[in-house]
């Protein structure tokens, strides 16, 4: 049996997810007037470069096994979640969002980015876990699914299954805290982006894939193993979140500096 408050904690983690983001937009759209074309395109972006693109390429990446070491798939992972998002950002701002480059376009896109990231998987995939635990309880999973999920996907199914029972709230809460965390990480990540694309300064357009690319490692060390504590892992994030922080305090002083020097220079 999956118990009553696991089960309770996923449904307020998925509230969370799906009203966080929505709650910080409306929130900067009072207080800077945001533009809601960046917030959308930002969620189009993310949805399309990484549930399409980037999941065609590991069907052929992973489904075929070309890397087998976890090492090496963990970087690859990583470096692939940074290739994709951040190119993403830069064509969106680049193109549709050409006329859209000032400081309250990157926070309205970053808030679109991250918070459709939120959803998927904070949202989407705990409403998922309670319907799989909904079954479980009810005594239907086995028969349900049997008639329904291929037999190649019996075994993850199963596993799947004594996760869930086995599962504490802990574990929301940390998944909770994460989806927050790395919220936050990426309205930086664009704000880096958006400052190589208004000011032309490409170099900044790599330096963000390779700082997604750290931020993204420790998960994927922790998802192959080869990093056993959880609370290892998280702590990668909550500092990159800390980093990230500090770096937005500073990014409307800094994109209005640059205005006025290229301004005065002109």
């Amino acid at each position: 049996m999956v118990s009553n408050t696991f089960i309770l904690s996923m449904a307020i983690s998925a509230i969370i997810c799906l009203l966080f983001p929505l709650i910080i937009f409306l929130y900067f759209k009072r207080k800077e007037k945001l533009n809601l074309k960046p917030f959308f395109i930002g969620m189009i972006v993310f949805f399309v470069f990484t549930q399409i693109l980037e999941k065609l390429l590991h069907l052929v990446v992973i489904g075929n096994n070309l890397i087998s070491n976890p090492i090496v798939l963990s970087i690859y992972g990583a470096l692939m979640a940074g290739l994709f998002e951040e190119t993403g950002r830069f064509i969106a701002f680049k193109t549709i969002l050409k006329n859209k480059h000032e400081w309250k376009d990157g926070l309205a896109y970053g808030i679109g980015h991250g918070g459709i990231e939120a959803f998927l998987i904070g949202t989407i995939a705990n409403i998922q876990y309670i319907i799989y635990s909904s079954l479980i309880n009810s005594g239907s999973f086995d028969t349900v699914l049997a008639s329904k999920v291929p037999s190649s996907q019996i075994i993850q199914l199963n596993q799947l299954k004594e996760l869930l029972i086995q599962s504490n709230s802990h574990i929301i809460i940390i998944g909770l805290a994460e989806r927050i965390f790395a919220f936050g990480i990426q309205v930086a990540l664009t704000m880096v982006v958006l400052y190589a694309v208004r000011y032309r300064k490409n170099i900044y357009l790599f330096i963000a894939i390779l700082l997604h690319a750290l931020m993204d490692i420790p998960a994927s060390l922790y998802q192959t193993k080869i990093i056993t504590n959880i609370f290892v892992a998280e702590s990668f994030i909550v500092v990159y979140f800390i980093i990230a922080i500090i770096f937005l305090s500073k990014t409307k002083k800094i994109f209005s500096k640059e205005f006025c020097n290229i301004t005065l220079n002109g």
